[in-house]
C-alpha cells in the first residue's frame, strides 16, 4: 500500500507541475502574442516566446532534475 500512496503523491506533484506551467504558457502567450505594433525582441526572439515558452520549459526541465533526484523515493519490494 506505501508504494501506491506514493505513486499517488508523486503523480500529484507531477499533474499540479504541468497544470501550472499550461495555464501560465497558454494565459501568457494569449496575452502577448497578439499584441499589434512593432514586435519586441529578447535574444533573437519575441519577447512573448522568451516568458511564455522557453523560461516555463526551463523552470519545467529544473523541477522535472529535482523532482527526480531528491524527491522521487524508491520502495522497498
Amino acid at each position: 500500500m506505501s508504494a501506491f500512496l506514493h505513486a499517488r503523491r508523486e503523480a500529484l506533484h507531477i499533474l499540479v507541475a504541468w497544470g501550472i506551467c499550461m495555464v501560465w504558457t497558454i494565459g501568457y502567450c494569449a496575452l502577448f502574442a497578439y499584441e499589434s505594433g512593432e514586435v519586441s525582441l529578447l535574444w533573437g526572439m519575441p519577447r512573448w516566446v522568451v516568458f511564455g515558452i522557453v523560461v516555463p520549459w526551463i523552470i519545467a526541465t529544473l523541477y522535472s532534475l529535482w523532482f527526480a533526484l531528491f524527491y522521487m523515493k524508491e520502495d522497498p519490494s
